[in-house]
């Protein structure tokens, strides 16, 4: 039903939003729990406790100094007010979780408590009010009386820019609110306060949050208070005062149950509450007990069997974080009490939404705030949740900075640009320049050998300093964004583009770093992949990798971007995107798909080969694993006892290769080129690259599709009476040149394995009928055989001279497309040229096998 206005208090909007006649669910509650299924222990509703009396007495507790829960919060809301204050958008709507009832997935769901008592909420709203920081506050309760004394006692005439709202209902009500896009128009911080999360078992808190997180979008958060006290005196003090308030509020949930079953169901004199802290689960607990046997409605309760009614868990770190990770939240800051045994949570959820459609990934030339808010997410996750805090200190690639490195290196990137364009002052601390502003990237073969970058100290800054740092830079850039002022500066505009695509792709710096690491975690809120089903699929649908003849062709490459005054009209470009020049590209052979890991292992085999890809790793310690005989060129497959050696790492651990052989491989452009070699072709050099993707959009256009077009002789690389391993150079050749149309500057990248559609790569063999376009190589990128050098007209960009200059030395391969990690406003960019030393083993490219067509 739609929400109705019921009454006006104070000038308080109260507004119903029930969904369910609330008595009934509670009679029928009860009799589940007086009554449940065989095996399972009899538990009375917690939601009974709370009547209009019983939240009454709920906000004596609340003084009491023994329940030392609040008391705690109104420390650390008093004391982080401002800092808390900083991270809620403006605009923003918070929704306060008050008494409610929530439908979860489980058999006997208990209730969180914690009716919306202004005492602590008006800290937050009056450090709003001061900040004039524009807010509504809705406060959620099931009882409408409560909500009417709430408000009656704060004056809405007292706040300008803090709005005042109730919402009458439960918490399913408040999550199926929070759906309807009608109430979604802006940011949105769900509040819940008084450790009421604990009265869940840990499995079922984790989906309660996930509920709301799952709702959420990127520019949302939680505002969560957990009891991190295990001190059990300390924690039995709380529940059993010694004025014996508790005392009355727990015989009160007795009193509502027989008003709610119209009868004297639970008689005083015959039931005691007994209430202890369990240790090793690290909770409290109440129950009710018979001190005879008695029969409810039929039901019979024998003499001394305890029927719980109310549990309150504490969340260690280690629960904190398991919380976290289960209901696909990203732990951001965390404010703690002087003694640290009760905090409130910043959370955001981390769900991602990333539209693979320029009209939708690229619809301004400067990202958007949306734009940003995504790829923060994704970089939160990556940083947040994979990877152990201890653990950023360590380098899982030698040859770059420790993780905790980038964390910041992002920011103060960013910071810099935006200081530079607004000629303003630095974000605090300014000396993070110094440490921070670029990292390092050295020579392969020579580690000693390395570009200028910033000085690497003995010891890097607190991480805490470090995120609150970057907190505040994206608060300077939301800021920049919302006031609109980059989209007639140009010099703005090209600070806030840079920090985003810096930030992108040193997110995929960051991941193929914690593959190589032993210590890296799932992501959060990314389910775990079917990888059998997976392949399972890959061999059904497997299709012969198809040789396309590619037809000589002229073509424009590059970004067009001469007016350095106006903002230009696609994107900006680095500096290697620039200037637009045209180029003839002869007819030559490629395959539809790029070489397998199986096709890979066979290579191996074949030549008794045991450096194996990084990407690959043993799966047991022996490294003199044996290399069967037999297996050459000509052969199916490597033989299964040699694949059972290695297995592909992933995010999500260890992949069986032989889970894993229809994937592409990934692995250096010198074990990819001798590869080549092997089988008798070459990988092809960029032109050609561009080329092949031309042709691809081609074919989708004909027919929806790519198809098989010219030669089709064979599978395996080689080519009778053509030399594959020509140079592949672009040159013209006689007869008539096939003119295309420029290419757009972004492209579709619907089906591609780009943007964290997956977080790993994905079968390649079911397409071998199709030629491969940018980004559509089973979520790697696609090497080159063409060295990074200074093209005609090329010149280094002024706000970041030596991005691509620092990398002439003719030991650098350009690659193309993008990797499942790679953000679609680069991965769809035609114009985009990455690249990496021939020699590395980290990056995340494979590559396709090309040959001269046949005269």
């Amino acid at each position: 039903m739609s929400p109705t206005a019921l009454k006006n208090v104070d000038a308080v909007e109260i507004v119903d939003i029930h969904r369910d006649d609330l008595d009934f669910s509670l009679v029928d509650d009860l009799y589940k729990g007086l009554n449940p299924a065989e095996g399972t222990p009899r538990s009375f509703p917690t939601l009974l406790l709370y009547d209009t009396k019983g939240l009454k007495i709920f906000e004596k507790i609340t003084y009491l100094d023994e329940y030392y829960l609040t008391n705690a919060e109104i420390e650390i809301l008093t004391t982080h007010a401002k800092r808390i204050v900083e991270r809620i958008p403006e605009n923003a709507q918070l929704v306060e979780l008050g008494s409610g009832s929530v439908v979860l997935a489980t058999p006997d769901p208990w209730t969180l408590m914690d009716c919306p008592n202004l005492r602590k909420i008006e800290i937050l709203l009056r450090e709003c009010e001061r900040v004039e920081k524009r807010v509504d506050y809705y406060a959620l309760d099931l009882s409408l009386v409560e909500l009417q004394r709430t408000f009656s006692e704060i004056s809405p005439e007292g706040f300008t820019y803090v709005g005042l709202h109730g919402l009458h209902g439960t918490y399913d009500d408040a999550l199926s609110w929070l759906k309807n896009p009608e109430n979604r128009t802006r940011p949105t911080v769900v509040l819940s306060m008084g450790s009421s999360l604990g009265n869940f078992d840990r499995a079922a808190a984790a989906d309660f949050l996930s509920g709301f997180s799952k709702a959420l979008g990127p520019s949302d958060f939680l505002l969560i208070g957990l009891d991190a006290c295990k001190t059990p005196e300390k924690v039995y003090r709380a529940y059993n005062d010694s004025q014996g308030v508790t005392h009355q509020f727990y015989e009160n949930g007795l009193a509502h149950a027989n008003s709610v079953l119209g009868f004297e169901a639970f008689k005083p004199s015959e039931w005691e509450i007994i209430t202890g802290y369990d240790e090793k689960n690290g909770r409290h607990q109440a129950f009710y007990s018979p001190t005879v046997d008695v029969t409810i409605n039929n039901i019979k309760i024998p003499k001394g069997e305890k029927l719980i009614f109310e549990e309150a868990y504490k969340y260690g770190t280690d629960e904190r974080e398991e919380l976290c990770r289960n209901a696909g939240l990203i732990s951001q800051v965390v404010f703690g009490n002087s003694t640290d045994d009760y905090h409130i949570h910043l959370l955001s959820p981390a769900s991602l939404n990333i539209p693979l459609q320029p009209s939708q990934y690229a619809t301004h030339t400067v990202p958007t705030l949306e734009d940003f808010q995504s790829l923060w997410t994704v970089w939160d996750v990556v940083t947040k949740t994979m990877i152990p805090r201890e653990e950023l200190l360590s380098k899982p690639i030698k040859l770059r900075n420790a993780l905790i490195f980038y964390l910041g290196h992002i920011p103060t990137f960013f910071d810099i640009h935006l200081t530079r364009a607004l000629r303003g002052k630095p974000t605090d601390p300014k000396y993070y320049k110094q440490i921070f502003e670029r990292g390092i990237d050295p020579d392969v073969e020579n580690p000693e050998q390395c570009h200028a970058h910033s000085e690497i100290p003995d010891e890097w800054p607190p991480l805490d300093e470090i995120l609150d740092y970057s907190e505040r830079v994206r608060n300077r850039a939301r800021s920049i964004i919302e006031e609109g002022s980059a989209n007639q500066d140009r010099c703005l505009a090209e600070a806030l583009w840079i920090g985003f695509e810096h930030e992108a792709m040193h997110l995929e710096t960051f991941l193929y770093m914690l593959i190589q690491s032993e210590k890296t975690l799932p992501p959060t809120g990314v389910d775990l992949p079917d990888f059998v089903k997976l392949a399972h699929y890959a061999k059904e649908n497997e299709k012969q990798n198809k040789w396309f003849r590619i037809p000589q062709q002229s073509f424009t490459i590059g970004l067009d971007d001469s007016d350095d005054q106006a903002l230009p009209k696609d994107s900006f470009g680095w500096d290697n995107e620039k200037p637009q020049r045209s180029v003839h590209v002869h007819a030559f052979e490629a395959q539809a798909r790029p070489v397998t890991n199986g096709e890979y292992a066979k290579y191996l085999q074949a030549n008794r080969l045991r450096e194996i890809p990084a990407s690959w790793t043993l799966v047991h310690s022996d490294q003199d694993y044996p290399t069967s005989k037999g297996i050459n060129e000509s052969s199916p497959s490597a033989t299964h006892d040699f694949v059972h050696n290695f297995a592909v790492r992933t995010v999500f651990g260890q992949v069986s290769l032989n889970l894993a052989q229809d994937w592409p491989v990934i692995a250096s452009y010198d074990e990819l080129a001798s590869y080549a070699q092997w089988v008798g072709c070459r990988i092809p050099t960029y032109e050609e690259v561009r080329s092949i993707y031309l042709y691809a959009d081609q074919l989708r256009g004909i027919d929806g599709h790519t198809t098989a077009n010219g030669h089709s002789s064979g599978v395996n690389g080689t080519h009778n009476g053509v030399n594959g391993t020509s140079n592949g150079v672009k040159h013209m050749t006689n007869g008539s040149t096939k003119t295309s149309p420029d290419m757009p500057v972004f492209r579709a990248l619907i089906g591609c394995t780009v943007g964290f559609q997956n977080w790993h790569p994905v079968p390649v063999t079911p397409n071998g009928d199709k030629l491969a376009g940018q980004g559509d190589l089973g979520g790697v990128w696609e090497w080159t055989s063409t060295p990074l050098t200074a093209h005609k007209g090329f010149k280094a960009m002024e706000i970041y001279p030596g991005y691509t200059s620092d990398f002439f030395d003719g030991k650098h391969n350009i690659i193309q497309g993008g990797s499942w990690a790679t953000m679609p406003r680069i991965a769809g960019r035609t114009t985009f040229v990455n690249w990496y030393q021939h020699n590395y083993l980290y990056a995340w490219a494979g590559a396709r096998l090309v040959r001269d067509a046949p005269m």
